[in-house]
């Protein structure tokens, strides 16, 4: 029983001895690598890195500044009438393998970064449409498990539209 818990008495070194009890058998936590997302980890790696290269440069830029120019030409305008001409670059950049970390293994969180073989995208199937246009992520299995709702609301809207169309045709017909 603890001192503490009973009232007793004790010299100054048993008070001592009984921290470093309590010191030694606290286990040692384990910095787990969970903190953020995978993407939001090479963000601020690329932030780091920009901000190495920028460290180096004049604080002026003047016209003839290659790196500006070039960053003025990739920047998408709002309402630029050629901008769905032009083929955007792909920045398809490798991921990275962040299960190679000894901290993501000592953690035990590893996420394979290979396309697997039951993707949708080495199948060749095509994702079923959603009201947000988001596709799904590489690692589904092209099972639609989903309730139905998306389906019946795109059925809706295109038997309106078809509606809508009949009776102009119709109202317009008679002229």
């Amino acid at each position: 029983m603890d001192s503490e818990l009973t009232g007793k008495r004790i010299s100054k070194e048993e008070y001592l001895q009984s921290k470093q009890k309590k010191v030694i058998e606290k286990p040692k936590e384990i910095k787990l690598e969970w903190g953020q997302g995978l993407a939001q980890k090479r963000d601020a790696e690329a932030r780091l890195q920009e901000l190495e290269l920028e460290k180096d440069k004049p604080f002026a830029r003047t016209r003839d500044d290659p790196e500006l120019d070039q960053m003025m030409k990739e920047r998408v305008r709002w309402g630029d009438p050629m901008a769905h001409l032009v083929k955007k670059k792909q920045h398809e950049t490798p991921l990275m393998d962040l299960g190679d970390n000894e901290d993501m293994k000592k953690s035990g969180f590893v996420i394979p970064q290979s396309i697997p073989k039951h993707s949708w995208i080495t199948r060749g199937l095509e994702a079923a449409p959603n009201r947000y246009g988001i596709k799904p992520g590489r690692h589904w299995d092209g099972v639609d498990r989903s309730t139905g709702h998306e389906k019946d609301r795109f059925k809706k809207t295109s038997e309106k539209k078809a509606t809508e169309r009949e009776a102009y045709l119709w109202s317009v017909s008679d002229m």
